[in-house]
């Protein structure tokens, strides 16, 4: 069964070498979006961690930030992804982690915006934030 372990809006996520290798640090988590003016430029991102796909095959993610009003503003499209041979020994069960850096995206109302996120073409998730007129 395919699910979403963890999702995150934020600022940034930051890539820290280690001695063990790249780990992502999510930077100031979101609860509401705030921009200083409706309508303005917007710039944030997202973790989301998939598990439970079939780490043999190609899957594919699609993830769509929608308005309140439906307008689709980020969509990525189809990305497929298949995890290399040498991780399917370590990792059985399937886990995938994807960090979706939106920069500068217009956002022309307040209200409830949604993330979709769809996994081989089924919709697994949809997580919701709201968009308020922010203090300068």
């Amino acid at each position: 069964m395919i699910y979403i372990s963890s999702f995150t809006y934020c600022d940034s996520i930051q890539t820290e070498m280690t001695p063990q290798g790249p780990r992502n640090q999510i930077v100031n988590p979101l609860q509401i979006l705030a921009p200083i003016a409706i309508p303005s430029n917007y710039s944030f991102a997202i973790a989301c961690n998939i598990a439970g796909f079939d780490a043999t095959k190609e899957n594919s993610v699609r993830i769509q930030f929608i308005s309140p009003s439906g307008q689709v503003l980020n969509d990525t499209g189809e990305v497929k992804f298949q995890l290399p041979v040498e991780k399917l020994k370590l990792d059985k069960l399937g886990v995938m982690q994807f960090n979706l850096d939106m920069r500068n995206l217009v956002l022309r109302e307040v209200g409830v915006y949604s993330t979709k996120v769809l996994v081989n073409g089924e919709q697994i998730g949809e997580y919701k934030i709201q968009v308020i007129v922010g203090e300068e």
